[in-house]
């Protein structure tokens, strides 16, 4: 018979060698940043006050048991990413000594060349499996990650849709692949390590529905991969404290714009190699929360040449706002100005625009580069192409077919009569038609326009033609637009009918 002390001792022991084997692990996720570092408004967080946030959580969690990561687009969405062209978004997540970092789709906004120069120095923390560009060395896809004794396999993963956002010479100078392909691939050397736990950190989302165009691949990799037990995933904005999906992953999902910070805490089985207990919650970046001023310091350079954009004149405003609404190419100013300022830029016959935000341009005695950045949040180039009468023809119906789309361009240069259903449409102008069909009437659009989006398949196709002489101008959309403000002050902008619909 055992004495009770020794009985208690024993009991004690087992339940000390128990807790051994149970570890605590918490993950901090942050996504979609879009370079909103400061203030930009009410809808918009701060990554200056989430950094407060962020050194809180760690410091109370304890940094050895904590993995800090973002899931992309972290450089590109607001005025200093644009002026530094990516830079203080990264400066950024260095300062705040991230541990993994995934590259979204907007990181390669400002080309593949300016992506790679910003990628060099975060290589110890970026993971990228599905992405390959030939004059690069490859990115890690996965790795090993030990805290408080638990052997994470941390896999990261892009937006494999990029070659229908970012165009031909995107895809010439890199491989994309879909991440079911590159898991295939990597999962059998991951899995000969024996991780105590696999993380999936992407920048696509779970949308809990079918997704034919395979935009987000989520809830099939989680279908074809169950032993992922957690999913950081980004990419659609949406705010997800938490919650099972597939067999047995567990999905969060940051939100955006630095609003929020994801906190998943995981209770994990060293011994038996897996996850006993997983919960999550998002937090809210606090209302009057104080900046982190070790990161202000970090970006002052940026945030000096910021104040100085907002505060310099750089172009006369318009005689009177010139509005976002409306259809382009039947009755939308900003569309008009778009095209006024493409066809001036690159000496354009034709060109398919639609509007690129909701904002208007402001009619007053100056615009800043902010004014001008909120009319053209993207860093997009033109695009000039020759296309023949039935060609162009395919385009407007094809456009015309998604005018509920965010993706819509309205036709300027010629005018059309269209029918609402988008099942014909002929040219109003004989001798256009004529100069259409000896390819003498130059096309521009822009570069987001012209990678087709996956939802205009015609225009994709038609523009590889080598008949169709394709080529990018090197000019960008923003700086066509401002310097037709430098050169037509005082404008005022009266959109034509340029598409007659029928009913």
């Amino acid at each position: 018979m055992i004495k009770p002390s020794r009985f208690f001792l024993l009991l004690f022991l087992f339940a000390a060698l128990l807790a051994a084997e149970q570890r605590q692990l918490y993950f901090l996720q942050t996504t979609d940043i879009h370079s909103v570092l400061v203030d930009e408004g009410p809808a918009y967080g701060s990554l200056l006050r989430l950094a407060t946030l962020i050194k809180e959580q760690r410091d109370s969690l304890g940094a050895q048991r904590c993995l800090l990561v973002d899931c992309g687009d972290s450089i590109q969405g607001t005025l200093i990413g644009a002026l530094s062209r990516g830079e203080a978004g990264m400066a950024a997540l260095r300062a705040l000594r991230y541990d993994v970092w995934v590259p979204g789709n907007h990181e390669f906004d400002f080309g593949l060349e300016r992506f790679l120069e910003l990628a060099e120095p975060m290589r110890p923390i970026l993971l990228c499996g599905n992405l390959r560009a030939y004059e690069a060395p490859p990115f890690q896809a996965w790795r090993l990650e030990e805290r408080n004794g638990v052997r994470v396999a941390m896999i990261g993963m892009t937006a494999s849709y990029m070659r229908y956002w970012l165009g031909e010479s995107f895809g010439v100078a890199c491989q994309v692949e879909y991440a079911k392909t590159s898991l295939k691939r990597i999962f059998p050397e991951l899995l000969a390590v024996k991780p105590d736990m696999i993380v999936l950190a992407i920048h696509q989302a779970w949308e809990g529905r079918e997704d034919p165009r395979q935009v987000n691949e989520v809830a099939a990799i989680v279908e074809q991969f169950p032993e992922i037990d957690l999913v950081l995933g980004g990419h659609t904005h949406r705010s997800l404290p938490g919650q099972r999906i597939g067999p047995r992953s567990w999905y969060v999902q940051a939100g955006w714009a630095a609003k929020q910070l994801g906190l998943v805490e995981a209770l994990v089985d060293t011994k038996q190699r897996r996850v006993l207990k997983i919960s999550s919650r998002l937090l809210d970046l606090p209302p009057n929360g104080e900046e982190d001023e070790e990161l202000r310091q970090e970006l002052r350079p940026w945030l000096e040449m910021l104040h100085r954009a907002k505060s310099e004149s750089i172009a006369e405003g318009p005689e009177n706002d010139i509005s976002s609404k409306g259809r382009a190419g039947v009755d939308c100013q900003a569309s008009e100005l778009f095209c006024l300022a493409i066809a001036e830029a690159v000496q354009a016959d034709i060109v398919l625009h639609g509007v690129l935000s909701k904002k208007n341009l402001p009619a007053k005695t100056a615009l800043s580069e902010q004014d001008i950045f909120d009319f053209v949040p993207y860093e997009n180039n033109i695009i000039t192409a020759y296309l023949n009468a039935a060609e162009l023809k395919e385009v407007i119906l094809e456009q015309w077919k998604n005018k509920s789309s965010y993706t819509y361009s309205g036709v300027y240069g010629i005018k059309v009569r269209i029918s609402e259903s988008a099942q014909s449409l002929e040219f109003c102008d004989p001798e256009l038609f004529d100069a259409l069909e000896r390819r003498s009437l130059k096309l521009a659009l822009n570069s987001f326009a012209a990678a087709g989006s996956g939802r205009y398949p015609r225009l994709r196709a038609i523009l590889l033609q080598q008949s169709s002489k394709r080529q990018d101008s090197g000019i960008a959309t923003r700086d066509a637009l401002r310097a037709y403000l430098q050169k037509h002050p005082g404008l005022t902008i009266k959109p034509q009918a340029w598409m007659q619909i029928d009913k």
